[in-house]
């Protein structure tokens, strides 16, 4: 897990992930994490328009913008999630927060973390943004202020999905356990490079549209991992092949915006 770096115009740090997206964030000393969660998700180009209006309320930055969570129609094959992260990545390079590796063959630099989820049912026609996250100073200790990625059940790497994917196309109560197992590895590996534990999290999502219940006693609460329960979103991981996904959040009040 890369170590986490410093974003001082955005007051937070982050750890480096894929050009999409960061692995995570979390408030560095002076700031707090606030959620704004719209009302109804927003297509993605309004939303961006939305975000602008209310940090420029608030007078704060662009800059400030530290993580979103995206709702898509459907799961995307590789090319076609690569495609759409190229256009998602413009308004954050528009807004200092994106940049391109320069020269091409260095590894780009977006401390932007990012959930990006397929509802089973009720879902978007287009892509939409459910809520965002950015920074807002404090004179009050905030601890654990921290979002983390969402994370799926794939190995770490540059090959195709099909290749990373553990337990590929195995959805049986055995290869569920696998693909827990290595979403929660993952997740752990997060928390410590951000410098938390799992007595940090305030609030864990999980994304399947499989049975997962007889496997939470025994991977999650039995070990620690759901002291603030686990909320179960009736969703799909955004790449095909995917089938569970998490994130993790830690003290981060939430409020609701219209757009």
């Amino acid at each position: 897990m890369s170590k986490a770096l410093p974003f001082p115009a955005g007051g937070y740090r982050y750890l480096p992930a894929v050009f999409q997206y960061s692995a995570g964030v979390a408030a560095e000393p002076g700031f707090m994490l606030q959620q704004a969660r719209f009302l109804q998700p927003l297509p993605l180009q309004d939303a961006f328009r939305a975000i602008e209006r209310h940090l420029q309320s608030l007078g704060r930055p662009m800059t400030a913008f530290a993580h979103c969570e995206l709702r898509s129609p459907g799961q995307f094959n590789d090319q076609g999630f690569i495609e759409f992260n190229r256009q998602y990545v413009k308004t954050l390079q528009e807004w200092g927060l994106y940049q391109p590796g320069n020269p091409p063959a260095t590894p780009a630099v977006n401390p932007v973390a990012r959930t990006n989820v397929c509802p089973e049912h009720g879902g978007p026609d287009q892509v939409c943004m459910y809520a965002f996250t950015y920074t807002l100073p404090t004179d009050v200790p905030v601890a654990a202020s921290f979002m983390l990625s969402g994370g799926g059940d794939a190995r770490n790497g540059s090959e195709p999905y099909r290749d990373r994917i553990v337990a590929y196309g195995d959805t049986s109560r055995e290869g569920m356990r696998v693909k827990i197992a290595r979403v929660l590895d993952e997740m752990e590996q997060r928390l410590v490079a951000l410098g938390f534990g799992w007595q940090d999290v305030g609030r864990a999502q999980a994304y399947t549209v499989h049975d997962i219940g007889s496997l939470v006693g025994e991977m999650m609460a039995q070990t620690g991992r759901m002291r603030s329960g686990v909320t179960w979103h009736f969703a799909r991981p955004p790449v095909a092949g995917l089938d569970f996904e998490m994130d993790l959040r830690g003290a981060v009040p939430e409020v609701f915006v219209a757009g």
